[in-house]
């Protein structure tokens, strides 16, 4: 199934290159690789949203996803996080990270003062995966320069505080604060070796190809 999903996206992907982007035009290899890349992860994207739009819709959770989504972007982008290594994966890993935080919210009803308690232990949490780990980068996207990583740190931990300033006076109901906090949870753990090691992904610095330009000025 995953050979199937792989080669019908290779195609996908290779014929709006080929005839849509380029228009005909002759790439070279560099740039034709470029392209590719990034119309293969839109493409390979596309199913995985349709699908977790469809749950969404049908499970009535349309807006809870909405707000994990909002997080995620806003979050995320300067975390980063492992990817699964083949499609078939990354679908089934991306429904679970991005449902299991409703998923929470609706089995589990916390207490005001318990929510507070683990607002305050995730947000350490979060410090210490900024410090340490962020931005989490992979062997297809390295993060390499060290200005660069800087840059991306100090902007986790802003987009940090702006989220945790948002759930703590602007959103009053309990449910929508468990769906942020677990969001920030699961995003955090997902930039730790842990999970880069069950999804076989490595960070830039254990590349052969990377390791000795990493953090490089």
């Amino acid at each position: 199934m995953t050979l199937v999903m792989n080669n019908m996206v290779d195609k996908i992907s290779n014929y709006l290159v080929d005839n849509v982007i380029s228009n005909g035009e002759i790439l070279d290899s560099d740039e034709r690789e470029i392209l590719n890349f990034g119309v293969t992860r839109i493409v390979e994207d596309i199913p995985k949203y349709i699908i977790m739009l469809t749950i969404a819709i049908i499970t009535n959770t349309l807006f809870e996803l909405g707000i994990v989504f909002v997080i995620t972007f806003f979050y995320k982008t300067f975390i980063g996080g492992a990817h699964a290594r083949t499609n078939f994966i990354c679908l089934i890993s991306s429904n679970i990270i991005f449902f299991t935080p409703i998923l929470i919210s609706k089995i589990f009803k916390i207490n005001n003062v318990m929510i507070y308690i683990l607002d305050v232990l995730v947000f350490i949490f979060s410090l210490f995966v900024i410090y340490y780990i962020a931005p989490a980068d992979t062997e297809e996207v390295p993060i390499l320069k060290a200005n660069r990583r800087r840059k991306l740190k100090i902007q986790g931990v802003i987009s940090l505080i702006i989220v945790y300033a948002v759930s703590l006076f602007f959103i009053k109901g309990s449910d929508i604060k468990e769906i942020i906090l677990f969001t920030v949870l699961i995003i955090d753990i997902c930039a730790t070796k842990p999970i880069y090691r069950l999804l076989r992904c490595k960070y830039s610095y254990e590349s052969e190809e990377f390791k000795e330009y990493y953090n490089a000025k």
